[in-house]
Formats: C-alpha cells, sequence, structure tokens
C-alpha cells in the first residue's frame, strides 16, 4: 500500500478546498439570515440543506480518497460538523450580546423555538453521529475502509 506524496497531498488539498468552500457557504447563510432579521425560516432551511447536499456529495465523491488518509473522512465529518454548527453558535453569540430580540423567546421559553433548534438540536444528532464516527475510526486505526492486514 504504497502512497506517492502527490497522492496525498493531492487528497490533503482536497480537504483545505472543502474547508474553504464550507466556511464561504456558511458564512454566505448567516449573512442571509441576518439580512432577513435574524429569522431562522424555510429560506434558510433551504439555504443551509443546500449546504447538507454538497456536504454529502463531497464525502461520497471522496471517500476512497479520503479513506486512504489517516483519519481522513473523520477529519472531513469534524470539519462540516465544526464549520456549520459555529456558524450558528456565532451568530447567535452575536444577538444574545446584542440583546437582538430575534433570538428571544416567549412564554417561559428562553429562546426563539428556530434558534433552539439549529443550536441544540443540530448540534446534538449531529454530534451523537460524530462521536460514533470517532469510536469506529479509532477502533480502525484512522482508515475507515482498508482492511486490518
Amino acid at each position: 500500500m504504497n502512497q506517492s506524496v502527490e497522492q496525498v497531498n493531492k487528497y490533503k488539498l482536497s480537504l483545505l478546498r472543502y474547508t474553504g468552500l464550507m466556511v464561504l457557504f456558511s458564512t454566505i447563510l448567516q449573512i442571509i439570515i441576518a439580512l432577513r432579521g435574524n429569522q431562522i425560516d424555510f429560506i434558510s432551511q433551504l439555504l443551509l440543506a443546500l449546504i447538507a447536499v454538497y456536504y454529502f456529495w463531497y464525502h461520497y465523491t471522496t471517500k476512497d480518497q479520503l479513506s486512504k488518509l489517516r483519519f481522513g473522512r473523520l477529519v472531513a465529518h469534524l470539519i462540516g460538523f465544526l464549520v456549520v454548527n459555529l456558524s450558528y453558535h456565532i451568530h447567535a453569540f452575536v444577538l444574545f450580546v446584542t440583546s437582538n430580540p430575534a433570538i428571544k423567546g416567549t412564554d417561559g421559553f428562553s429562546i426563539d423555538p428556530s434558534w433552539f433548534g439549529v443550536l441544540f438540536g443540530m448540534f446534538c444528532f449531529w454530534g451523537i453521529g460524530l462521536l460514533i464516527h470517532l469510536v469506529a475510526s479509532v477502533a480502525n486505526r484512522g482508515f475507515e475502509e482498508l482492511s486490518r492486514g
């Protein structure tokens, strides 16, 4: 199983491009949310779904390449998780610090339900999947798709 340095660098560059695009897409999403009154609505969810399509497309089309990098698929999973979730958490932090009414809840619920969903629901369910992936990756020595030969 000899990999050339060029192959490994190509796979790493792919991860860096993926990271850059995820940051770009998530930033654009948060700007659009801000311009639309900081509301998590159908449009923001549709844009999030487009980011998810790119996320899944990247993972599907590079699974063989990333499987040849130690923890490559896990790193790609972690990048998506962190970039998307941090974009929402940073946005929410700014809203809280500035006392923006868009994030305030009503009737005894301290946070707007739509913000609660993206801040806690998405984070927790995706985080559970990431934790399972982490344990499986470590159990397989970082190579999810390769035999233990």
